[in-house]
Order: structure tokens, then C-alpha cells, then sequence
């Protein structure tokens, strides 16, 4: 479940690329960054526990900060007007970010992950990132809150 939503983040970031004008949409960006944050949080609820158990302390941390930057450079992209080269310097970095953290967990985390997890464990993890990614939609869609540019970007502390 979790592999096929991370194909649709980066056909969400392939989307962006294609924009006519070279400047992306609101709407694709605020599609991509609904994306990107529903992976990330779905990673950290539900793939984290299971590095720490299989893979050990360091490799969680690894994905830790990869998960970590993602989120710092959702934040700042929303600080940048659209478009802007600040702005796109953070999609860049974020789509290179994402891009190398999808490679990872599909050709080096997944398959250990799934050795490592028992039958019955494996429907559990679906039906648990099934669940979650259901809650987190409804959150999302509620509060709208991480993906509605700020009315005044100097609101934003980018350091």
C-alpha cells in the first residue's frame, strides 16, 4: 500500500516539472505537498518502528533525518512566493530528497521489512497504514493548515 502511494508522490513531482510556463499550479503543488506530507507521516507512524526493530537504532536514525528535511523544506517552500528562485531551489532539493527516500525504501528497507514481518504482522501493517492514512486524509482536509500559503511570507524564519 505504502510503495504505491510513494509512486504517486513522485508522479505528483514529475506533474510539477511538466507545468506549462515552468511555473507549477497551486493546485499541483498543493496535490504534491498533500502527498509528500501523507508519506512522511505515514513513514514516521508506521515504518519507523519497524527499522528500529529489523535494521536497529542507526538506520531509524538515518530515515529520521531524511524524513526530518522533508519536513523542513515543505515549510520552507511555503515561505518562498511560487515560482521564485528561493522556491524553487526547496522543490528541487525536496524532489531530489524524496526521489533518493522512495529508492531507499523500495530497494533496500521493503524487502527486508517484508522478510522480517510474519503473515499475520504484514495484514496488520496494512490495515494499520489503511487506518492511519484514512485519519490523516480527514486531518488534512479539516485543517488545511501546512498547505495554504502564509498571507505574509516575513511570517516565515528561514535560517
Amino acid at each position: 500500500m505504502l510503495s504505491g502511494k510513494q509512486w504517486e508522490l513522485l508522479e505528483c513531482f514529475a506533474a510539477l516539472e511538466s507545468s506549462e510556463g515552468g511555473v507549477p499550479s497551486a493546485e499541483q503543488v498543493e496535490r504534491m505537498l498533500e502527498a509528500l506530507w501523507l508519506h512522511v507521516r505515514l513513514t514516521e507512524r508506521h515504518v519507523q518502528p519497524l527499522v528500529v526493530r529489523v535494521e536497529g537504532h542507526a538506520r531509524a536514525l538515518q530515515e529520521a533525518e531524511v524524513l526530518l528535511t522533508l519536513h523542513e523544506l515543505m515549510a520552507e517552500l511555503e515561505c518562498f512566493p511560487r515560482g521564485s528562485p528561493e522556491w524553487f531551489a526547496r522543490l528541487g532539493a525536496m524532489e531530489d530528497a524524496a526521489l533518493a527516500h522512495v529508492r531507499s525504501l523500495e530497494l533496500q528497507l521493503f524487502p527486508r521489512l517484508a522478510a522480517a514481518l510474519d503473515a499475520h504482522e504484514q495484514v496488520d501493517l496494512i490495515r494499520a497504514l489503511a487506518a492511519t492514512r484514512e485519519a490523516l486524509w480527514m486531518e488534512m482536509r479539516r485543517t488545511r493548515r501546512a498547505f495554504r500559503a502564509p498571507e505574509d511570507a516575513d511570517s516565515c524564519s528561514i535560517s
